[in-house]
């Protein structure tokens, strides 16, 4: 190509996107909700229709530039998506316990789980049928063969002494 055609070129792409501004903006506003981001999408796709211009010649140059701003359009759109994504994902980066929690939690579950298994085997029976296995009380009573009454003893007793427990920090 010659240095004319190369201007020739140019002016066409400038007359196209000038002529076609407004409808672009619309197009774009349209796609990506935001007239800033519009305005930019239609210079960065004149952009690529002169540099496509000075190399070759376009049969329909305002297809071709259309084209390029839906393009454009739909990339920014999905480095938008990309990024809220990462975002929400740091968010929950960012709430995960830390070491520190998880050794606390660790030792409290190591601290209810010594104070249970100092309970008395039938209170420690009766109260993981109740509060592990869900069962109610009636079902327990008939499960091991006792009055209800007498499980409701065993776990309102399993459960103070649990408590009383865990109030000394698991020590005796």
């Amino acid at each position: 190509m010659t240095a004319t055609e190369v201007m020739a070129g140019s002016d066409d792409a400038a007359r196209v996107y000038l002529q076609h501004y407004a409808e672009l903006i619309r197009f774009l506003r349209r796609l990506c909700g935001d007239t800033a981001l519009a305005e930019d999408l239609a210079q960065e796709a004149s952009l690529r229709l002169v540099t496509t211009m000075r190399r070759e010649s376009i049969a329909q140059p305002r297809a071709f530039l259309f084209h390029a701003a839906a393009n454009l359009a739909r990339d920014q759109l999905r480095r938008r998506l990309v990024a809220q994504e990462h975002a929400s994902r740091s968010d929950e980066w960012e709430q995960a316990p830390g070491a520190d929690q998880i050794a606390s939690v660790r030792q409290e579950v190591a601290s209810v789980a010594k104070a249970v298994a100092e309970l008395p085997s039938r209170a420690r029976e009766v109260l993981q049928l109740a509060r592990i296995e869900g069962y109610s009380q009636k079902e327990i009573a008939a499960r091991l063969g006792i009055a209800p009454k007498t499980v409701e003893n065993h776990l309102t007793r399993a459960l103070a002494q649990l408590a009383a427990r865990l109030r000394q920090g698991g020590q005796q």
